[in-house]
């Protein structure tokens, strides 16, 4: 068990080399999920001493890494139009080019309009949050699918 942060993150980088298309990123943001920091208080001090909790809750992040689970399964969240949305197997992670929607609808509405916006079949509903937080004036309701069965 690697007893601080350096140490933790290089052994983490090895292991990830093998499946990852970046295992340098992958470890950082692994562990700093785990330890509540961003990476660059990760590359500053690298010397924080790892608890046995913290390491054993990184190993288990990094195994399912190793089993191709997504990043932002692991680390709980997703950045999209510059908001951070909690993500959980549950719901489809939202995906960068579906930001391209949301910038149509800005150039074609403003964002100091008034209009109604309804998303439907809404997923993690970061397609309507991000338009309700870019177009205040806005009236935007996000109704979600129920599944069959």
């Amino acid at each position: 068990m690697p007893a601080n942060a350096g140490a933790a993150l290089e052994a983490a980088r090895a292991r990830l080399a093998a499946t990852s298309k970046n295992p340098r990123r992958d470890a950082g943001l692994l562990l700093a999920h785990v330890l509540g920091c961003d990476q660059t208080a990760l590359l500053t001090h690298p010397e924080r001493l790892l608890s046995a909790a913290e390491w054993q809750q990184f190993d288990r992040l990094v195994e399912r890494r190793l089993a191709s689970e997504p990043m932002q399964y692991l680390t709980g969240e997703q950045e999209f139009f510059g908001l951070s949305f909690e993500v959980s197997p549950a719901v489809l992670i939202p995906r960068p080019e579906t930001e391209h929607l949301v910038e149509a609808v800005l150039d074609r509405f403003g964002r100091e309009e008034e209009v109604r916006i309804v998303d439907v079949g809404t997923g993690s509903g970061a397609i309507a949050v991000s338009l309700a937080h870019a177009m205040p004036r806005s009236q935007v309701t996000a109704v979600a699918m129920a599944r069959a069965g």
